[in-house]
């Protein structure tokens, strides 16, 4: 925001004699409505973002990183909205293969974020546009409080990064069960292959639409139900299914071998046994390429099986001994398989922690959409999710296609506790931001409290968007985790819905340059769709 404030009124004091202020100020505000250019000056106040102007001879220009300060009384030149323009977005723009001068709303058609805020006042329209490549890679956050926008933001990237970006997937971990709305023309479109998992069955289209929620204004609005029902009759709904059957993983194996050694500590001949068969637990995990936290496998179970029996006759374990029960016992583990594909069988609608991999693994669904509201099975679906894709993306290595998880309302998924379901989810969130980008896993989240956030999953991210954020402390942490001024923040407090200041190391034309942008309205593709559908 830009004040103005007459400099003859620098020197005038409380103090002085009160009719010869009052004879300054009157005369001050007659000089204020003349054209006089002796009596007036500009005075700006400007941050260096340390890139320099270059033009060359033949009138081509580039901007480049530099650090020519000018000194005081050097002459001053504003750049225009044009030359605003290309400075943000040519490098962007000439990528994706678009005009930044011939900028339209519509997502389907121009893949921009919005405008920037500088310009606002006059015509000139200035478009944004950021490497989405980058920004899923390199990982990003949406912060801002209540009502500030963020669920609208989100969608309103994730639409044009669908729509004008290809070899991605996106997968939505939705807590609030808001993403089958705000995503819904996108959901219900033919052309693009999606799946939107709830929490349970749905019976009726009556309990899809209550099942979701929306935005105030469209509350009662029944339009939406054409396009829920658009998604029901493409097949693209279902719900997830906990595994009834609990299979062990790697690590529970050793863990009970552990056990079973602390028992056994008075007989070497037993603990011989006992490192027989965990040496062959560790050799098959290492030579498969798997985590010690993924279940065993059928194939692992018979293997183990043959070698625990062998190593009980080897070692002369006796019969009435624990451990030669475990030992000989374990092809029971089999049994647990079976029940499982029965009851997989039994619900055939539903997808299990397997089968949203396998959508994110195949070559034609491009959105996935998980709207769970209870935070322990979304948070336990979460783990194993993103834990499987990180461990076969490393064994495989591969890195396309990208895979984008967002994180909506984070303070679920990276808390700062230690302990529990918390902390567990907390500490692979935070392996996934560390690790990801090696292997093209990218990772967003969204938060209206930062303050309790894991912060070193925090510091992994490239690109952020800040919003409104009232409260002191989580202003200073945004300052702290990204190195950004205090003063700017503070700017943040005037904004309206949709303002927004980004930031990027590397995703924006002009690497870690704040920009203060002005979203576009995610919910007006929606009311274009329903306008469409009814």
């Amino acid at each position: 925001r830009v004040w103005p404030e007459h400099f003859g009124l620098k020197g005038l004091s409380d103090h002085g004699y009160y009719p010869m202020q009052f004879e300054i100020i009157e005369q001050s505000e007659e000089d204020w409505q003349t054209d006089d250019k002796s009596t007036m000056m500009i005075q700006i106040d400007a941050i260096p973002i340390n890139y320099d102007l270059i033009i060359h001879v033949d009138c081509k220009f580039e901007f480049a990183k530099g650090f020519s300060y000018p000194v005081v009384g050097s002459p001053i030149y504003i750049l225009n909205g044009g030359m605003i323009n290309r400075m943000y977005n040519q490098k962007i723009a000439t990528k994706m293969g678009v005009d930044p001068q011939n900028t339209v709303e519509d997502a389907c058609l121009d893949p921009r974020l919005g405008l920037i805020k500088m310009f606002e006042a006059s015509d000139t329209k200035i478009p944004i546009y950021v490497d989405f490549e980058k920004l899923i890679r390199y990982h990003f956050g949406i912060f801002a409080f209540t009502g500030g926008g963020k669920s609208n933001l989100m969608s309103n990237m994730l639409r044009r990064i669908i729509l004008h970006m290809n070899e991605n997937k996106i997968v939505i971990f939705d807590i609030s069960c808001e993403y089958a709305f705000l995503l819904l023309d996108m959901l219900a479109d033919p052309a693009i292959k999606a799946k939107l998992i709830l929490e349970h069955r749905i019976n009726s289209i009556d309990q899809f639409y209550n099942s979701v929620v929306k935005p105030r204004e469209y509350e009662s609005d029944f339009r939406t139900k054409q396009g829920l029902q658009a998604i029901v009759n493409q097949g693209k709904l279902s719900y997830y299914t906990k595994p009834k059957q609990l299979i062990p993983t790697y690590a529970q194996f050793m863990t009970e071998l552990g056990d079973q050694r602390k028992e056994s500590s008075g007989r070497p001949h037993y603990v011989n046994a006992i490192d027989a068969i965990y040496d062959e637990v560790r050799l098959w995990v290492e030579n498969q390429g798997l985590s010690e936290n993924q279940e065993v496998t059928e194939d692992f179970v018979s293997h183990i099986d043959e070698v625990a029996r062998n190593a009980m006759e080897t070692f002369r374990v006796n019969e009435k001994a624990g451990l030669y029960a475990w030992a000989t016992t374990r092809n029971t583990i089999i049994d647990l398989f079976k029940r499982r594909q029965q009851d997989t069988d039994k619900a055939k609608a539903g997808l299990t922690v397997e089968g949203i991999r396998g959508l994110l693994e195949d070559d034609e669904t491009s959105l996935v959409v998980i709207s769970i509201s209870d935070p322990y099975t979304i948070k336990e679906l979460a783990i194993a999710l993103t834990q499987d894709l990180l461990v076969r993306r490393k064994r495989r290595f591969t890195v396309k296609p990208y895979i984008l998880m967002v994180f909506d309302e984070a303070q679920e998924f990276i808390s700062s506790k230690e302990g529990g379901i918390e902390g567990k989810c907390s500490a692979q969130v935070e392996t996934l931001l560390r690790q990801g980008r090696k292997y093209g896993l990218g990772v967003c989240i969204a938060t209206q409290r930062i303050a309790y956030l894991n912060t070193n999953a925090l510091q992994q991210l490239h690109t952020y968007f800040v919003g409104t954020l009232p409260r002191p402390y989580d202003r200073l942490l945004i300052s702290d985790t990204f190195m950004i001024d205090k003063g700017i923040l503070e700017k943040t407090l005037e904004f309206a819905p949709g303002e927004w200041l980004l930031s990027s190391y590397i995703a924006t034309g002009i690497e870690n340059v704040p920009i203060f942008i002005k979203a576009d309205n995610a919910e007006k593709e929606i009311e274009k769709y329903l306008a469409i559908k009814s």
